[in-house]
C-alpha cells in the first residue's frame, strides 16, 4: 500500500497544529494531505500535457467575448466562493479556468514556475475558447501570490493581461502551502504582499475588501495605484459570494 510522505516545509506547522488544535485536528490534516499527495498527478513535459497536469478547473462561457479569467483561489482549496465568482463570470460572457491553489501550491514554486504554468495554461485556452485578453483574480492566497507571478509572465502574455482584481488580499505572500497560512502566521518564505501590488502601479487593478476585514492591505494602498472595492462582511463576504461575483464582472468590463 502506498502512503503519503509529508514533505518537511509542512512537518513543523502540523506539529503546531496537533498541539493546540487536538488529535482529531493533525488527523485531519494528514487524511488531506495523504488524499492530496496520493492523487497528484506526475509533471509532464508537452505544453498541453503540462497544462492538463495542472487540474484546472473549467467555467465555459456560452456568450461570445474577448476576454478569459484565470482565478487563483484561496488556501482551502478550490471552494463555494471561487466557484460562485467563477459562475458570474461566464454568466457576464467571460470564461474561467480555475486554480486550486492549495493543491497546485503544496508543491513549493518559483514565480518563474508559477509564471511559467501560466502562461502555458493561457495559451492553451486562449486556443481552446478563442479569446485574446486575460483577467487576473486572486482570492486570500491567491491574491497573495499573483504580484510576484505577474512580473515574470513572458511579454506576449503579459501584454495581454488586461487587468488584475484581488480580494482578500492578506500582508504575506508565499508561494508554498504551509500549514501556518491556516494560523494566519507568515513562513520563512513569505514576502510582503503591498509593495509587490504597488511594483506593477500601470496595469489596471481592483481591490476587493470586506468592510469587518482586519487584515487586508488593500485600504492602506494608494488610489492612484489600485481601485478599491468595500463590500460588506469579512473574509468570506457573509457567505454573499454573489455580490462579490458582480463586483469582479463589473472590475472586469471597466
Amino acid at each position: 500500500m502506498t502512503s503519503a510522505v509529508t514533505p518537511p516545509h509542512l512537518r513543523p506547522a502540523m506539529v503546531k497544529i496537533g498541539v493546540c488544535c487536538g488529535g482529531m485536528a493533525l488527523r485531519a490534516a494528514l487524511a488531506l494531505f495523504a488524499t492530496l499527495f496520493l492523487t497528484a498527478p506526475s509533471q509532464a513535459s508537452a505544453p498541453d500535457d503540462r497544462v492538463a497536469a495542472l487540474r484546472l478547473v473549467e467555467t465555459p462561457a456560452s456568450a461570445p467575448g474577448e476576454a478569459l479569467a484565470v482565478i487563483y483561489s484561496g488556501d482551502g482549496g478550490w471552494g463555494p466562493l471561487d466557484r460562485d465568482v467563477a459562475k458570474e463570470l461566464a454568466k457576464g460572457g467571460v470564461p474561467v479556468i480555475g486554480v486550486d491553489s492549495l493543491r497546485y501550491f503544496l508543491t513549493p514554486r518559483s514565480p518563474q514556475a508559477a509564471a511559467d504554468d501560466l502562461a502555458a495554461s493561457l495559451r492553451r485556452y486562449e486556443r481552446t475558447w478563442g479569446r485574446r485578453e486575460v483577467v487576473l483574480v486572486g482570492y486570500s492566497f491567491g491574491a497573495g501570490v499573483l504580484p510576484a507571478i505577474v512580473p515574470r509572465l513572458p511579454p506576449d502574455v503579459r501584454a495581454q493581461v488586461k487587468t488584475m482584481v484581488l480580494i482578500g488580499t492578506g500582508p504575506d505572500g508565499d508561494l508554498a502551502f504551509h500549514l501556518n497560512s491556516w494560523l494566519n502566521r507568515p513562513s520563512a518564505d513569505s514576502y510582503p504582499v503591498a509593495p509587490a501590488i504597488e511594483a506593477l502601479k500601470g496595469l489596471p487593478m481592483t481591490c476587493i475588501y470586506g468592510d469587518k476585514e482586519r487584515r487586508d492591505v488593500c485600504a492602506g494602498l494608494p488610489a492612484t495605484t489600485i481601485r478599491q472595492v468595500r463590500l460588506a462582511g469579512s473574509h468570506h463576504f457573509n457567505g454573499d459570494y454573489a455580490t462579490l461575483g458582480h463586483a469582479v464582472l463589473r472590475a472586469v468590463s471597466l
